[in-house]
């Protein structure tokens, strides 16, 4: 091999290197970017859901006692119908009482099969 050939050829793989180096820095850069891009939107993220959280969490009690009304609301509605009806039909009241009693103690009696 000549002394420009070897010239040449060191020349090309200096130059080929040179690329090289560029295209690594450049696909640095560009993975830098997306990472930045990428913490960014996760960080965006975990603020709305973190907001969503506080704003769940500060309606929370209000919500619970709305249902704790509303069920006792339900309780107290139900104990009058039944008042009401053991009041007016007092029989009947009995009867299904005692019907009621017969098919719990029925059911937890565990019935064996011989």
């Amino acid at each position: 091999m000549s002394d420009e050939t070897a010239i040449t050829t060191t020349e090309a793989a200096d130059a080929a290197a040179g690329k090289l180096d560029k295209i690594k820095a450049d696909l640095k850069d560009q993975a830098d970017k997306a990472m930045a891009k990428a913490k960014d939107a996760a960080a965006a993220a975990y603020d709305k859901a973190a907001a969503k959280a506080k704003e769940l969490a500060e309606v929370a009690p209000e919500k619970a006692r709305e249902v704790k009304e509303r069920a006792q609301k339900v309780a107290e509605e139900g104990t009058a119908k039944v008042r009401t009806t053991v009041q007016e039909q007092p029989l009947a009241a009995l009867g299904a009482g005692i019907a009621l009693g017969f098919v719990v103690g029925w059911l937890l009696s565990g019935r064996k099969k011989d």
